[in-house]
């Protein structure tokens, strides 16, 4: 979430500079362009990792919950056992 935040910041400030570049110079316009261009790429880049690191995320905790569960009946198993 906070990735998604400075993506939009990032590509929001390259659009302000884009703009004021092009009210000034012409030539300055097309590479204010390209830049943007860029970090537009780089905003859309960071949110498919955050996205994937959330599907990992996600994946890793299910993982520990089946885990847990596995390791609680055990428990039981031997406390079961070790009765008197």
């Amino acid at each position: 979430m906070k990735m998604r935040g400075i993506a939009k910041k990032a590509a929001g400030c390259g659009l302000v500079l884009a703009l004021l570049a092009g009210c000034c110079t012409p030539m300055a316009s097309r590479a204010q362009l390209q830049m943007l261009e860029q970090a537009r790429r780089a905003a859309e880049a960071a949110e498919a990792d955050l996205e994937a690191c959330k599907q990992h995320r996600a994946e890793l905790e299910r993982q520990l919950a089946e885990k847990k569960q596995v390791l609680a009946e055990w428990q039981n198993i031997r406390a079961s056992v070790n009765r008197p």
